[in-house]
């Protein structure tokens, strides 16, 4: 199992819309091989930062898989616009 996870800081005045875009586009997100699930936080000290972490059955459903598919095209269609920067996404796997 691999778990993603992106920091997503949004242009201040369009955090609620980010909100209801994101939840409306997690279905282009769960419906894709190897995806096993998702959370979604909200910085308490900075409202206009989220983290978003998937977990990923392996890199390569995401990277090959969720990225390179005609749903990720839609999905930054959906929530891009939102971005005052680019997203910060790191990759990790449990040590044991």
């Amino acid at each position: 199992m691999v778990t993603e996870q992106a920091t997503l800081i949004i242009k201040q005045d369009l955090v609620s819309e980010f909100v209801v875009a994101i939840g409306e586009a997690f279905p282009l997100l769960i419906n894709n091989a190897g995806y096993l699930s998702h959370q979604l936080m909200q910085s308490i000290e900075f409202p206009n930062h989220f983290l978003l972490i998937v977990q990923w059955a392996t890199l390569e459903d995401h990277v090959n898989g969720f990225i390179g598919s005609s749903q990720f095209s839609k999905w930054e269609q959906r929530i891009k616009h939102f971005f005052s920067e680019e997203p910060t996404v790191l990759h990790y796997y449990m040590i044991q």
